[in-house]
């Protein structure tokens, strides 16, 4: 009679971990979602939380999503989320698209309302319930983690914009493929494709290029300019008169003091202080665009006046640099 109770012992025990191995192994993960119940939106705690407006438009998505309207409930919550898009409007919104079975827009919302959180925070909802939510909600979802290096710059991934960010580094998205792009006015569009797994956690760096860059320099004392020129007073082999030459050169001088002087005055006067203070600088700049029309026509009249007709290459290049400028002149006068 023992062995017989022995034997049919073991045949228990092996029978029982036969079975478990057969068993699949359960995933701490939730598989089931959790119960949501409606707000109470006529508690004290309701009335004190919301505006009018926005209790009215709860109630009516509330009454519609008990009709089965789900799509027309949603856009009530969006609506009163536009009116107050606090804490607990993101949680009413977050729970409402777990029942309706739209996990990504459920994990985003309870993201945020549960990062703006506090232990003194008026909440209508336990925050236990959001947590386990948003636990159901994100089991098979992806993320992005996005690192950008310049600041204030927009975010679209499949070309709908992330209003978590720059709150959230970290972005749910659904498993596949992503096309994202970051936009910032003055610098280049960055535009670049990522393939997300299931429960991956995928990192992004994102450089942002400036499209150009610009400096504004201000002068603390009066700026010297240098015009180098070489005036020869020889004459041509074929006797051809020299003064067109000559003319030329000193137009060329002429051009160069007076965008010199023009810019130095311009510059000077709009620093200076008071109005008596810029009437020197502004008489400067007058002269100076008065000696630079006088030697554009020089030089026209030179020109037409040359035997030989080819015409001088003369570049003109003003520089400013931190504590002064100048003017460069460079070409051939033949």
């Amino acid at each position: 009679m023992k062995h017989l109770l022995l034997a049919s012992t073991v045949l228990l025990a092996i029978s029982v971990s036969s079975s478990a191995l057969a068993e699949p192994t359960s995933d701490a993960s939730p598989t089931d979602p959790p119960k949501i119940p409606y707000a109470t939106l006529t508690s004290g705690r309701a009335l004190s939380t919301w505006f009018p407006e926005t209790l009215t438009l709860l109630r009516e998505a509330q009454a519609l999503e008990k009709e089965g309207k789900t799509s027309e409930a949603l856009d009530k919550y969006r609506d009163a989320w536009e009116i107050e898009p606090y804490t607990n409007t993101y949680a009413e919104l977050g729970l409402a698209e777990a029942r309706a079975g739209n996990l990504l827009a459920c994990a985003r919302n309870l993201q945020v309302a549960l990062q703006a959180w506090t232990p003194h925070y008026p909440m209508v909802r336990p925050v236990e319930l959001l947590r386990e939510v948003l636990t159901y909600c994100k089991k098979d979802l992806g993320q992005i983690v996005i690192r950008i290096n310049v600041p204030d710059v927009r975010v679209t991934i499949d070309g709908e914009d992330v209003r978590e960010w720059p709150y959230f580094s970290e972005i749910y998205v659904e498993p596949g493929k992503h096309h994202i792009k970051a936009a910032k006015l003055g610098y280049w569009m960055n535009q670049t494709t990522v393939e997300v797994g299931s429960r991956e956690r995928k990192p992004l760096s994102i450089a942002m290029q400036p499209k150009y860059e610009t400096h504004f320099i201000g002068f603390s004392r009066p700026v010297n300019f240098s015009v180098n020129a070489n005036l020869s007073t020889t004459g041509t082999k074929d006797g051809s008169p020299t003064w067109p030459t000559k003319l030329i050169i000193g137009s060329v001088i002429g051009i160069g003091l007076g965008v010199g002087g023009l810019v130095t005055g311009l510059v000077q006067a709009s620093y200076a202080k008071s109005d008596e203070a810029a009437k020197p600088w502004i008489g400067v700049a007058t002269a100076s665009g008065v000696l630079l029309g006088l030697g554009v026509i020089g030089m026209g009249i030179g020109i037409a006046s040359r035997p030989s007709p080819p015409a001088p290459n003369v570049i003109i290049q003003p520089s400013v640099s931190n504590d002064g400028a100048g003017v460069q002149l460079t070409g051939t006068i033949p």
